[in-house]
């Protein structure tokens, strides 16, 4: 399938327009990017792909930060290219799919992916088409789901993906649905960026793991139970001399 399901496209098509109301508060996604540049300005990218651009919210940031960095950007929502080509026009947009991207390896400076693991189908894929097109590095921000709820919710979870059950025990929560969904969110999978370190880490040179929102008193102050929100900032061999 694509990166994203039918429904989940079909739910940014129909809120595109008032897509920045409804995600505006999401101040961690443009943490990451303000805690993760000074390493990424030592890399001087010439060029940036945002994966999952939205309406340019990556684009726009970097746009005034570093004018001179070259961008492009992927979605599948036709709806949301629509804003982002009016607020970042000197942008290369295209409709896409995270799980194929259409350029050649290593023809980017910097990949980004900006809250979208949590919307994806097979976000390991995306991951690796990221450090494919990469050249210099890869900054992945998002949730870490083991660090939502009470204190009770966060044990049976652990538990439960312990067990190996945790996957089924959601199916199951969320009426036998893989996806769950919210008059915010849209639809989405329960995730964690965390889940996907030993991938992002074998492909890497060196990985930055950034926390981005504040922690929380979690299970014993524990990161994995504390921290909601992570920037994983990863360069590729050979991007550090």
């Amino acid at each position: 399938g694509g990166t994203m399901s039918a429904k989940t496209i079909a739910y940014f098509d129909k809120t595109a327009n008032t897509y920045d109301d409804l995600h505006g508060d999401e101040r961690v996604y443009i943490r990451a990017l303000e805690v993760s540049w000074p390493f990424i300005e030592t890399l001087a990218p010439q060029s940036l792909l945002d994966v999952g651009c939205g309406t340019g919210r990556t684009l726009r940031w970097v746009a005034n930060v570093s004018p001179n960095v070259k961008l492009f950007g992927i979605d599948p929502s036709i709806n949301l290219l629509e804003r982002a080509k009016f607020s970042t026009p000197d942008a290369t947009l295209k409709v896409g799919s995270g799980e194929h991207l259409e350029f050649p390896d290593r023809s980017i400076d910097l990949v980004a992916a900006s809250a979208i693991m949590h919307y994806v189908d097979h976000p390991s894929t995306v991951i690796s088409e990221m450090f494919r097109v990469a050249k210099k590095a890869v900054i992945i921000s998002d949730h870490n789901n083991f660090a939502f709820g009470s204190k009770k919710a966060q044990r049976i979870r652990m538990l439960l993906y312990c067990l190996g059950l945790l996957g089924v025990a959601t199916f199951i929560k969320q009426g036998f649905k893989k996806q769950g969904y919210t008059e915010h969110e849209g639809w989405w999978y329960p995730y964690s960026l965390l889940n996907n370190f030993a991938q992002i880490s074998a492909l890497s040179d060196i990985v930055h793991l950034i926390p981005t929102g504040r922690a929380t008193a979690g299970l014993g102050g524990n990161i994995l139970f504390s921290q909601s929100h992570f920037v994983i900032l990863a360069t590729k061999n050979g991007a550090v001399t």
